[in-house]
């Protein structure tokens, strides 16, 4: 065979190959207009496969619909910005040329309010712990609710042993930013609605000795790492199935926690492999080895026609730090019913 034809056949291959995916890639369903969908993914070095990844993570966030994408391991700016004119409704957000090239960012649709963005823990003495990558800040109004969005991609690597001895340890280092994490939303944004999400690079499931995560699984009433529920299905469907581990989080608040139902279809990770005809090999092929994860939040049950909750029981009440409280006058408090109805309220007391 001639090297023409070869070089023809290869290109039809391809032509053909990349159809196919587009075709079934637009099949894949997740966000929908009645909640806030918001998706993070660890995107591989994008662009893995050059144009071939960028025109089929197009297809996939088209269709998977979410109102934010917070991205992990953008290697290529200018690719990025491709993708970004490929998506009409979306508009992209990257983290400062000074830092990593394996940029952080975002993909926000259009119709959100945008308030700002910036990097937190930029200096120099906080890269051992963040392996030189700032957590992204996303300030955002949904429902004119201000929530923050705080895209991390903490170090990889080591032996699941935690050693607190040794801060250059890959573990001690996650632990130091998780620990900066929480840090930086107690004492700037309390009260807050904050979604942490990203490429953790750790388990949830780790024994408390092991476990860089501990500050925060032990605040239950701030702080829930909703994508749990992911743990249960099969390994196949975690964020790193070739390990296979999960890796990819998503934490909020507990200013979301009424926003945030916790069922099966609340959150998932995207079996983006599905849509490939040979599975996980031609996903991770073409775009990466890390599984999309997202969660749907309902903002529409935070606000409440006072009028239908005056025959409504009240079936506990929260100040601003969660914590259960009676009813109190001249303090603006979260009042929960019994149908599931939250409000803020605040009694003047004359």
């Amino acid at each position: 065979m001639s090297s023409f034809k070869i070089q023809l056949l290869i290109h039809f291959f391809f032509l053909f190959f990349t159809s196919t995916i587009a075709q079934s890639l637009k099949d894949i369903s997740f966000g929908d207009e009645t909640t806030f969908d918001v998706v993070t993914w660890n995107i591989e070095f994008f662009p893995k496969n050059n144009a071939n990844t960028i025109d089929s993570v197009a297809v996939a966030m088209a269709s998977i619909n979410a109102d934010v994408y917070a991205l992990q391991e953008i290697n290529d700016v200018e690719a990025l910005q491709t993708l970004d004119l490929k998506l009409e409704d979306y508009s992209v957000y990257i983290s400062p040329d000074q830092y990593s090239n394996l940029k952080l960012a975002y993909m926000v649709k259009n119709s959100l309010n945008v308030v700002d963005f910036f990097p937190i823990y930029s200096s120099s003495s906080y890269n051992s712990m963040f392996a030189g990558r700032p957590p992204l800040l996303l300030h955002l109004k949904v429902n004119k609710q201000d929530v923050y969005l705080i895209n991390v991609h903490f170090k990889c690597c080591g032996n699941g042993q935690l050693d607190m001895d040794d801060i250059y340890d890959e573990e001690n280092r996650r632990w130091q930013a998780s620990n900066q994490i929480k840090t930086y939303i107690d004492s700037y944004l309390p009260e807050k609605s904050v979604i942490v999400l990203g490429d953790f690079n750790d388990l949830l499931e780790d024994s408390p000795s092991n476990n860089v995560f501990n500050s925060i699984l032990s605040d239950t009433d701030n702080y829930l790492f909703v994508d749990f529920p992911i743990l249960s299905l099969s390994s196949s469907l975690w964020s790193f199935p070739s390990w296979p581990s999960h890796l990819d989080h998503i934490l909020i608040t507990n200013d979301l926690f009424d926003q945030f139902n916790a069922s099966s279809q609340s959150v998932q990770s995207i079996n983006m492999p599905f849509y490939f005809a040979n599975g996980f090999y031609g996903y991770d092929s073409f775009i990466s080895d890390h599984l999309p994860v997202g969660v749907k939040l309902n903002f529409s049950i935070s606000s409440l026609d006072s009028q239908n909750t005056k025959s409504l029981n009240v079936k506990e009440t929260r100040d601003l730090q969660g914590r259960k409280v009676p009813i109190k006058t001249n303090e603006l408090q979260i009042l929960k019913y019994e149908n599931g109805q939250v409000q803020k309220q605040i009694i003047i007391e004359q």
